[in-house]
């Protein structure tokens, strides 16, 4: 989710690209692969939560002797013993983990672009530039959108650009490479 929400940033607002290796201009990825704002959060509940269930269930070693004092061979059983306030608070923080994570599923995203989640093929498609030398625009700061009519083609075209003229795409107009209006 948090993937596709800053992808769909990059229509709404010129950003800078995120690279493992950074060069002027370019920011880092993050360490823990998610922003700080969820990667604390989510490390805190997980430890939080193991740490309970340990709690909730132990071995337990009984030992059983004699009530009056006598000297008998004390009996010695193992036993699983559990804990009822450890098993509510992981069941109470496990259903909000849940209803948080359902609940952000309802975030929209930023602005109008196209759902490429992890594909590759999808990510190199989106990233052609047009207009300009790749390696001019690396340390720039980059927008996703409707960059002008392709010449050649006489048909609108999608790409990366750091120009300040790219606009959203509109509904029913014709892009390169799609055959047919952007929905």
């Amino acid at each position: 989710m948090l993937q596709g929400h800053e992808w769909s940033l990059f229509s709404h607002h010129h950003r800078p690209l995120r690279v493992t290796s950074p060069r002027p201009g370019q920011r880092s990825t993050y360490w823990l692969q998610l922003p700080y704002t969820y990667a604390i959060p989510l490390m805190t509940l997980s430890g939080l939560l193991h740490w309970l269930t340990s709690q909730s269930l132990f071995l337990a070693m009984i030992e059983i002797s004699d009530p009056l004092g006598k000297q008998t061979p004390a009996i010695v059983m193992s036993g699983v013993g559990y804990s009822s306030i450890s098993i509510i608070f992981v069941l109470m923080l496990g259903i909000f983990a849940l209803l948080t994570a359902t609940g952000m599923g309802y975030k929209n995203f930023a602005a109008e672009t196209t759902t490429v989640g992890s594909c590759s093929a999808a990510i190199s498609a989106a990233c052609h530039v047009w207009g300009t030398d790749p390696e001019e625009i690396v340390g720039d700061n980059l927008r996703w959108g409707d960059v002008g009519i392709v010449p050649t083609l006489g048909v609108r075209h999608l790409a990366f650009s750091s120009e300040d003229g790219v606009r959203k795409p509109v509904f029913g107009e014709f892009y390169a490479g799609t055959g047919r209006g952007w929905k």
